[in-house]
């Protein structure tokens, strides 16, 4: 049986539907996870965007790709509170063309229960994507044709990311943990590069490694019974299977803010600020087996 089906698809947008949520998309407390979240609405831009026939013909080309550069969500409290294991929860994600910029589209996608009939956001991702000529590896500019039917879309990213800036740089006075990850092959994508939701993973598990230290405030709990409210992840270079990094977390001045970074060999790679809920959720929820 299909578990997607494509609806209202144009040439700037369209909607998914899915049908449930699989088991294996919620984490070890029965919430559904950040990262699981996080490859949702990756399907939906991959597979709307590829219902684009303009977008299709440049990535067949096999000359250009399209990168992600930046990601910004949003997240419901009641995503955290309401939806578990069993909860009657089908999911519809749309999107949108949100900015144009000379190489670079940015797209926007909401999460509904198309179940309830609800018009709530549940959650919301904004996604910076950069035209790159794949084997100079360079930024170049979208196709002329592309940019004539989003003429209309006049804000670039500059208006929705004034700053490049996710968290401080200076790390030197900060309470550090550090986790050591070989990245697995069961992680990367089709060019061997580890996956953007599994950053989100990896951030998540060194969050609760770095509570079972002593590192954080307040949070006392494996994080995933804390709700993520808000997550800005910046993405400055990949990493591949077989190659080791290092995933550092440390704590804003406010206890709702937990910074992350992942290197490799010295040089940053990705950089992440999540904005967490103080109150955990009831442990009386269904966890996984």
């Amino acid at each position: 049986m299909q578990f997607m089906t494509l609806k209202n698809l144009s040439s700037k947008g369209g909607e998914c539907y899915f049908h449930g949520i699989p088991y294996a998309e919620f984490d070890r407390t029965g919430h559904w996870s950040v990262y699981s979240l996080i490859r949702l609405f990756e399907a939906t831009r991959y597979s709307v965007s590829w219902s684009n026939d303009l977008l299709k013909k440049d990535i067949e080309s096999g000359v250009y790709g399209y990168v992600i550069r930046r990601q910004k969500f949003k997240f419901s409290q009641m995503l955290h509170d309401s939806v578990s294991l069993f909860s009657r929860f089908l999911p519809k994600v749309s999107q949108k063309f949100l900015g144009v910029g000379n190489s670079s589209l940015i797209v926007q996608n909401c999460l509904f229960d198309h179940h309830s009939g609800s018009s709530k956001v549940f959650a919301e991702n904004i996604t910076l994507m950069v035209r790159r000529d794949i084997e100079r590896k360079r930024t170049v500019a979208l196709p002329s044709d592309l940019k004539l039917t989003l003429s209309d879309i006049h804000r670039k990213p500059s208006d929705i990311w004034p700053s490049k800036s996710v968290f401080p740089k200076a790390l030197q006075d900060k309470p550090l943990y550090t986790m050591s990850i070989c990245v697995p092959y069961s992680d990367t994508d089709s060019v061997n590069h580890l996956t953007h939701a599994m950053y989100g993973r990896y951030y998540t598990d060194c969050a609760t490694n770095a509570i079972k230290a002593g590192l954080y405030r307040h949070f006392r709990d494996d994080i995933c019974w804390y709700p993520v409210l808000e997550l800005d992840i910046d993405y400055t270079g990949d990493v591949a299977a077989g190659e080791t990094i290092e995933v550092k977390t440390w704590q804003g001045e406010t206890p709702q803010k937990l910074y992350f970074e992942t290197q490799r060999k010295g040089d940053v790679i990705n950089s992440a600020t999540f904005v967490y809920g103080l109150e955990q959720s009831k442990k009386n929820r269904i966890s996984k087996l």
